[in-house]
């Protein structure tokens, strides 16, 4: 297990919003959605699978805090926006390592 997963497996989050995250998969566009969930400008390239992921650990976790805070800026469905997506990179992450490429 490396770096970049071993957050993910030792991360406790309500059931709801990983069965709804898990959900979201299936329409997930990476190219549509994931420059607006970064808060990138229109027309800017979206990062690579590994640090788009990194990106998305940090602004899950600020929305967790705010969750956990009963912060009324938290909103459910940018949670599981969030989430969706970092389960989409870090799927992209393991299926890149385990196919080789030469």
């Amino acid at each position: 297990m490396d770096h970049s997963t071993q957050g993910l497996q030792t991360t406790i989050r309500p059931r709801l919003l990983v069965v709804a995250a898990r959900h979201g998969l299936a329409q997930y566009d990476r190219a549509r959605s994931l420059a607006r969930i970064l808060g990138l400008p229109m027309g800017h390239p979206l990062p690579a699978p590994g640090a788009a992921q990194q990106a998305l650990v940090q602004r899950e976790a600020e929305l967790d805090h705010a969750r956990r805070h009963h912060d009324a800026s938290w909103h459910p469905a940018d949670h599981v926006m969030v989430m969706t997506a970092l389960l989409h990179e870090a799927r992209t992450n393991c299926t890149a390592r385990a196919v080789p490429l030469g």
